[in-house]
């Protein structure tokens, strides 16, 4: 779960809220510069896209939105979902986004405008998925989740690869290291696990 990012430059900060709304805001003055108003239940993960031009949201309300940094303008919402969206992850390259939900789900979407639906739903996990993580070729994408499992899919094909056993409660966080020969999962019980 990610309440709060900074975009790829650092001059922006992105904060989820309950009150519904995401805001941004600029780090060299603390002032706030822009209130996206949409979600209908509280903001609970935010990430910039890697050029820092996108901002995805994700919510309660069973839906991810992007939008527009520049203007506040929203751009998609994303819709399939059927419980709290929880964890948002941008591919590297910008053109994929990863979600996580309570619905035992992970969705990928396409960023550009198209329909708002995802054009991938990876689904093996048997409780609520809260974590993604793409590796840095894009190639790979890893889900933490509740059922105290992390699972590895073939971007490409949405194809489980590989399911991580080895903790003994809910897997909260997932993230490849810079190079992408190891992944690392964090654990509801305070231990973290490095995979290669």
């Amino acid at each position: 779960m990610h309440g709060v990012a900074f975009s790829p430059d650092g001059k922006r900060l992105a904060t989820a809220s309950v009150d519904k709304t995401a805001r941004l805001w600029d780090t060299a003055t603390g002032a706030r510069t822009r209130i996206l108003i949409g979600h209908t239940d509280p903001v609970i993960g935010v990430a910039f896209s890697p050029d820092g031009k996108l901002l995805a949201t994700t919510s309660v309300d069973k839906t991810a939105r992007l939008w527009d940094t520049a203007t506040g303008a929203r751009t998609r919402i994303l819709i399939g979902h059927t419980d709290p969206v929880i964890g948002v992850a941008f591919s590297p390259d910008g053109k994929l986004l990863a979600t996580a939900s309570r619905d035992k789900t992970a969705g990928l979407w396409e960023t550009d405008p198209c329909t708002g639906i995802p054009i991938r739903t990876l689904t093996g996990h048997i409780d609520a998925v809260i974590g993604v993580a793409f590796s840095p070729d894009g190639a790979l994408l890893a889900t933490a989740s509740w059922d105290k499992t992390a699972g590895l899919w073939e971007t490409a094909t949405g194809t489980l690869i590989r399911t991580l056993t080895g903790h003994i409660d809910a897997v909260i966080g997932v993230a490849f290291s810079p190079d992408g020969k190891l992944l690392a999962t964090a654990s509801a019980n305070a231990t973290a696990l490095l995979w290669a």
